[in-house]
This record gives C-alpha cells, structure tokens and sequence, in this order.
C-alpha cells in the first residue's frame, strides 16, 4: 500500500542554538509534524541567504 505523505521542508533559520532553531520552526507546525536538525549553516551560506539573526527563510 502506499501512502501519499507532504512535501519535505527545510527551512534556513539563524538562531543563538540549535534548540532556539527549533523553536522559531516549531511556531509553524500543525498536528502530526515533526521537526529535526538536519545540518548547520555556514557563514558564507548565511551571507548568501542574506539572514540575519532570528530570521528564517524556506529553502
């Protein structure tokens, strides 16, 4: 059987730690999500992105 499941989404999100990360994304979840860190973000990524501390972007 197969199940039909929602897109992955990874946001960019720029944060004092990984928990306060996760947090700001937890803000955005309904019922039955789930959240986890997947990486970190390099400086350079960052500059790319333009964020800037508490900013989160969908990437």
């Amino acid at each position: 059987m197969r199940r039909e499941r929602e897109a992955l989404r990874d946001y960019a999100v720029v944060a004092t730690s990984a928990e306060a990360a996760l947090a700001q994304v937890d803000g955005l979840t309904v019922d039955g999500m789930e959240t986890e860190l997947v990486s970190a973000l390099s400086r350079d990524l960052t500059r790319s992105l333009s964020l800037k501390p508490g900013k989160m972007r969908l990437v």
